[in-house]
């Protein structure tokens, strides 16, 4: 067997000194994604319930694969409600423009808002549910022209002329 293929054994000082390092990090980790959870919601960070606490899981490979993943459900809770927050100042932004070109139909905001979702939006699908729904004069875009299609008859003549190469395969000729 080469050198490249053995496997080195970890001693337990080394393995030791790897888990608290790792434990150090999944630490760090934690920290930031509650604080940033927290804020988020506008709390202050708190300590999950979890059905059983890290203290009472003996070996310690086992810990530290608990804890890594109570750490990446609280980042992907911490993503979700950041993504939530952000659909919704979307959907406060949009509707705060609306209401305001409403108010005021001959406010250039107006004018300057279907010109923006003319140059911007260009699904046809969505084009119409923003004229419908909103009443917004959106032109409909030019259809694209589909891309022309080849001549399959000069085709078929200029492989029907072009040589038969030697050492080639002949065609079968019928009853033979």
């Amino acid at each position: 067997m080469s050198e490249i293929h053995r496997r080195r054994t970890e001693t337990e000082p080394q393995r030791a000194r790897r888990l608290e390092a790792l434990a150090v990090q999944l630490a760090d980790r934690e920290h930031r994604a509650a604080t940033a959870l927290a804020g988020a919601n506008g709390a202050r960070p708190r300590r999950r319930g979890h059905v059983t606490p890290l203290t009472d899981i003996q070996d310690e490979a086992k810990r530290l694969e608990v804890w890594r993943a109570r750490v990446e459900r609280l980042e992907a809770l911490l993503d979700r409600t950041q993504r939530k927050r952000e659909t919704r100042a979307k959907i406060v932004l949009g509707s705060t423009l609306l209401a305001e070109a409403r108010a005021a139909p001959d406010d250039p905001l107006l004018a300057r808002l279907v010109e923006i979702l003319d140059r911007r939006v260009l699904r046809p699908k969505d084009r119409h549910a923003l004229a419908e729904t909103l009443g917004l004069p959106l032109t409909a875009l030019p259809a694209r022209q589909p891309p022309p299609l080849p001549d399959f008859d000069a085709m078929a003549r200029e492989a029907m002329s072009a040589p038969v190469r030697r050492g080639g395969r002949q065609p079968d000729a019928p009853g033979s």
